[in-house]
Formats: C-alpha cells, structure tokens, sequence
C-alpha cells in the first residue's frame, strides 16, 4: 500500500487547547457607588466564563464584550473573549484579544497558550512557536506548553526539534496520553517505530478509551508486521471511533494478512462507505474479494476507481487481471492496452498484455508482445520465460528452449518454472539426461514443486531408473498426497521393480482419488446449476441441486452456503440454519446469510 501512516505534516488535532480563564478581579475597599462599573463588569465576566462552560459560545462572546467595554484594562476579560472567539472560529478577532490580554498584563500564562494555539490555527507557526515558548518560561514545569510547541515545530518539518519538546511534555507529565501519542507520531515521522510503539501503548494504558491512540498503535503494529497485535488495538479502535475510516481501513489490512478474508472485505467495505474517495481503500477492497473469489466484486470495485480515477495505470491493471482469472481475456486486453495508452513503457502491463494474448489464443499477438517487451527490458527473465511458452504453444520447441535459456541464465535460481518448463520440452524431445537434469534443478531452486519431481522420475522410469523414478515419484505425493496420476504412475513403477503388494495399493488409492475427483467435478457443476436455477427464480430446482451437490462433495463450504440462501428464500428457516451452520463449520470465514 503507498499510504502512510506517518505520511501527514502533523498528528491529528482533537480539540481546541483546554484554556483555563481564571477570575482575577479583587474586591477594592473603595466605596461601591464609585465602584458600580468594575462591579458590573465582572459580573458580565462571570456571566461570560460560565456560559462558556456551558458550550454557549454567543452568549458568552456577548457578555466577555461587553466585560472588556466596560473594564478594558482587564488582562482576563480579554484572554477570555479571546478564547471565545476562537472557539467559534473567528481566530483573527481571537489572535486580536489575546494580544490585548498580553498586552496589559504579560504574566498571564493562558493568554500566551491562547495566542500560540490561534496563530497556529492561523498558518503563523512562527509567531506561535514563540508564544508557546513564552508560556514555558512562564510555567517550566507545565508540560502543554511543550506539547504545543512540538505541534508546531513538526508543523515547520522540524521534527528532531518537535521530538524534543514532546519529550520533555512526557518528562513533566508522564500520565498524559496525548504527549505520549504525539511523540510516538513523530518518532514515526523520523522512521522510528520501534520507538514509536511503546509510546502509543503508553498513551493507551494511561487512557484505554483514547481512540485516536489506540489506531495508531494497531496501525503502527501493522507496519512492523505485528498483525494479531494491530488486529487488537484496531478492533478497539474502531469500536471507539465507529465512524474513522482509517481504523477501519488498517484493520481490514489486517485481517486480510491474518486469512480473515471476510473480515478484511466487512471492514474495507465500511472504509469505503465512510470515505468514498480513499482509493488505497477501494483497491484494497478488490484485492480482497479477488482472494476469495468473488471476481465479480472485485471487477465492480475496480471499475468504481476508474470512475474516479480514469487515468490509473495500476488500476487499469489490477482490473484486467481480475478479468483474467473471469475468463474474459478481450475485457483483459482492452485494460492492458488503456493501461500501456496512459503508460507506453510500463513493464507490468506489457507482461499482462502477453498473458491476456495466450489466454485469448493469439500465440503470435502474444510472441510480437513480449519481443516488444524484452526491446524494452532485455534483461527482464520473466519476459523471456512468457516468450518461451507462447513459442512453445506454436511448436516453435527449439527458439523456446533458446528463450528458457536466456531466463535461467538472467534467474538461474529463483525461476524454477522455467527449469521445469525446459525439462518438458526436452522430454518430449526424448532428450531423457538433459530433461532430468533440468527437472532436479527445478526442484534444487523450488523443494516443495511437486509437478517438477513427478516429471523427473517419468524421465528416470523412462531410462530404466525405477529407484530414482520411485523416490521422485514419492517426494511429489510428499507435496501433492491427492494427486491420483501420480499415485497410479508410482503403482505401475513398483510393479516394475516386482513390489506387487505396495504397487496394488498405489493403484487402489488413485482409483480412490479419481473416484473422488470426479465426485468433485460433478459437484461443481451441480452447484453451479444451482445457481443458475436460482437466479431464474427456480428455487426448488436450485435446492435439489445444492443437495446434490454435497451429497457429491461434504466438505464443500459453499455449496451448504448456497443451499442455506435457496431454503431461505422458500422459508423453510430451520433447514436453511442447519444448512448455513454445515457451512460455518467446514470454513468458519463464510459470509453471513443476507
């Protein structure tokens, strides 16, 4: 994912700073006649600073003016219409009356707080740098005046500078959970997450119920790759701020790494919903439900991004490739060329482009395009590998060995399939030595390659070597037990070493397997019917062929899901929960019933 968690030029803000208006006025031993007016005024001061209190941001402007009319030498009088106005965002006139408040008396701590928080929200970050510095001198042992100035020196970029400050807010009041956030986020900013993290678990102890810590702990936990861990402080996160789209959006990248898919899709679908303009979040969105196959979902998700965003090469992409796996390579094709429209050199999309074209058929479409592709990237082995299939595919066997050569010696060890491709080719050639050769280097540079150790000991059997070709053929069913053809082609090698026990067995479990494969294929297309018969409204077919479809297949999750919906939909309530709660068990991940 390109976005960041500390991509942002400052941690996020919760409120206006907390101003304490302290009632300085002290009763004079002058007659009160002569007094009536500095009376009058802090009663109009009081007025003002309880209706503040209250949220009553008007009223209380209203009587703080008229408090500083009829006293105006009152330093408090204009720090409290300062915050005032601030409070309903009129920071100009608040910036004014702070100014005032200093300017007739300087010690007044909260006027300097006032002042710096206003010209921050301002865009003046120098002039609030030093009023916030100000108001440390006047307090050296008030963390929030550190606090503040750190927000405002990372507002500058100056981030080393901020970290200080922070950290001397956490040094003068280490039971703050903001000064503990606030420095994690800009330890985060400098790349340190390691340091990061204990401050948001600091900030997070200290007050459990701090929303904004408790997401970017889990959101940080998730950039170090601690997901159970982001897993946890992102479901608290997202309880106590239901509507953030950002907690929401790292937890469904979290659940989507744990193997939650479902639940990755739940919470990436709120991300959507609460901020429809997060792409990062659509995009994660398809890629999840292309991992669990709903491929219609994810070409709609797709598409959603291209409304917003025409112009998105990779998005162009990722749709085609969801094309791709739909079967629907001339959909495939049309994205891989807006994608190379938009991008002419882009690498990803000219080797999607050629997959698309074999897909399609169109081996010679697909040859031009990835000579066109290794024009571009000569040392591009995968390209050189594609090519060599798509040679391959128009029995063109020895330019595609050339080209299998070419992507060995550009990957010699992290491109096992075209060691396993070259063995193929020089099998059917009948070039046996060269052909097992190959398929062992396979399986050196890949061990858990299964089809590569079956095509090896077919070449061993072929030149009479039973103990290699046997111990080949056991280490694939060491990787792929169920695999029937192997089962039965390891029968017919112990046969030929004269082990008639051990050769029947093999038999018997391919017969078995096969037996069961089919069941599974059957299965499949019942299910599939089913669906079909469903979406006509044929609810009683779609239900005889669900059942039939785990009767073929029991372990089949989304069948017992589909017969679930087909008896929802006839009422038959008490079937359709036993149905669902099959579902549940064999794939605990299976969506709820709409």
């Amino acid at each position: 994912m390109k976005q960041s968690l500390f991509s942002h030029a400052s941690h996020k803000r919760v409120a206006w700073p907390a101003v304490a208006l302290l009632v300085l006025f002290v009763a004079s031993a002058a007659p009160a006649q002569k007094q009536g007016g500095a009376l009058n005024a802090q009663q109009h001061y009081e007025k003002g600073v309880a209706l503040l209190e209250q949220q009553q941001v008007d009223l209380a402007i209203t009587e703080l003016s008229l408090a500083t009319r009829l006293s105006p030498a009152s330093a408090d009088a204009h720090n409290a219409l300062g915050v005032a106005l601030a409070r309903k965002g009129e920071i100009k006139s608040a910036i004014i009356s702070f100014r005032k408040a200093i300017q007739l008396d300087a010690t007044i701590y909260e006027a300097h707080i006032g002042l710096g928080a206003a010209l921050q929200q301002g865009g003046d970050l120098d002039g609030a740098i030093a009023s916030f510095k100000q108001a440390a001198a006047l307090k050296p042992d008030e963390g929030e005046p550190h606090l503040l100035l750190g927000t405002a020196l990372q507002g500058k970029n100056d981030v080393d500078a901020a970290i200080a400050e922070f950290r001397q807010a956490v040094r003068l009041k280490p039971d703050a959970a903001e000064a503990h956030s606030y420095l994690g986020y800009a330890l985060g900013v400098k790349g340190q997450l390691q340091d990061a993290i204990p401050e948001f678990e600091a900030a997070v102890k200290l007050r459990p119920d701090f929303g904004l810590g408790q997401y970017y702990l889990g959101a940080s936990r998730w950039f170090a790759g601690d997901v159970n861990g982001a897993i946890a402080a992102l479901t608290i996160a997202v309880k106590l701020m239901p509507n953030d789209a950002n907690s929401h959006y790292y937890l469904g990248l979290a659940l989507q790494k744990s193997g939650d898919a479902q639940g990755a899709i739940n919470e990436l679908e709120t991300t959507v919903r609460l901020s429809p303009e997060m792409l990062d979040a659509r995009r994660a969105l398809g890629l999840a439900l292309q991992q669990n196959d709903d491929l219609d979902g994810a070409v709609e998700a797709f598409r959603a991004i291209l409304k917003l965003k025409p112009d998105s090469v990779q998005t162009h992409n990722d749709l085609g490739l969801a094309l791709v796996q739909k079967r629907d390579p001339e959909g495939a094709l049309a994205e891989f060329n807006s994608a190379l429209r938009l991008e002419p050199n882009n690498l990803v999309a000219h080797h999607n482009l050629g997959m698309a074209l074999i897909q399609k058929g169109d081996y010679a479409a697909a040859v031009a395009q990835y000579q066109k592709l290794i024009a571009l990237a000569p040392d591009d082995a995968e390209a050189h590998y594609n090519l060599a299939l798509a040679l391959k595919q128009r029995d063109a066997l020895e330019d595609a060995v050339v080209e299998l050569r070419k992507a060995i010696a550009l990957q010699p060890k992290t491109l096992p399939e075209a060691y396993y491709s070259l063995g193929v080719i020089l099998l059917q050639q009948s070039k046996l030595a060269e052909a097992a050769s190959s398929f062992k280097a396979a399986t050196e540079a890949k061990p858990d390659f299964p089809e590569a150790f079956y095509a090896l000991g077919t070449a061993l059997q072929q030149q009479n070597n039973l103990d290699g070709a046997i111990a080949a053929f056991r280490e694939a069913l060491r990787y792929a037990p169920d695999a029937p053809e192997v089962h039965n082609t390891l029968g017919t090698a112990l046969r030929q070493k004269g082990l008639t026990d051990a050769s029947r067995k093999e038999f018997e479990e391919a017969a078995r397997l096969n037996k069961l494969k089919s069941n599974m294929q059957a299965a499949t297309f019942a299910n599939n019917t089913g669906l079909a018969r469903l979406k006509e409204g044929n609810t009683d077919a779609a239900i005889e062929r669900f059942q039939e479809a785990v009767r073929l297949d029991p372990s089949n999750a989304q069948s017992y899901y589909n017969l679930a919906r087909a008896l929802q939909q006839k009422g038959q309530r008490e079937a359709s929960r036993a149905a669902y709660q099959k579902a549940k068990e064999l794939d605990p991940r299976i969506k709820p019933l709409p």
